[in-house]
């Protein structure tokens, strides 16, 4: 029984020992300048007012995708994001003939573009 306990008590200090140097948290990015000496402490090399300010570059630059975030990169309305926040989009462009997650997608031109839908 001693020897389970003594197993357990180090498991969970063992486990726990990582969170003592973590430093977690989402932002808002209002509170950003408020943080700009841990987050260059952390290595950010932009001023953080940058970032507090939605209507600037690079926040314009965020979207909302579903439930995720995506960002524009052409000023046509590409966006890039990870791809399970596609995911809708992705099913709904994939046949069993034609596999968009498993063998990936390219347009090479703006006709050949696909509809994102449903999203």
């Amino acid at each position: 029984m001693r020897k389970a306990i003594a197993w357990g008590l180090f498991v969970a200090l063992a486990g726990s020992a990582g969170s003592v140097l973590a430093a977690e948290g989402m932002w808002q990015p209002a509170q950003l300048p408020d943080l700009a000496t841990p987050l260059a402490e952390a290595g950010l090399k932009v001023d953080p007012k940058r970032l507090s300010d939605l209507t600037e570059y690079p926040m314009n630059a965020v979207v909302g995708l579903g439930f995720c975030t995506a960002s524009f990169v052409s000023p046509m309305g590409l966006v890039t994001t990870n791809h399970h926040c596609a995911y809708g989009a992705i099913q709904y462009n994939s046949t069993a003939e034609r596999n968009l997650l498993a063998d990936g997608f390219l347009a090479r031109t703006l006709g050949e573009e696909l509809r994102a839908d449903p999203t």
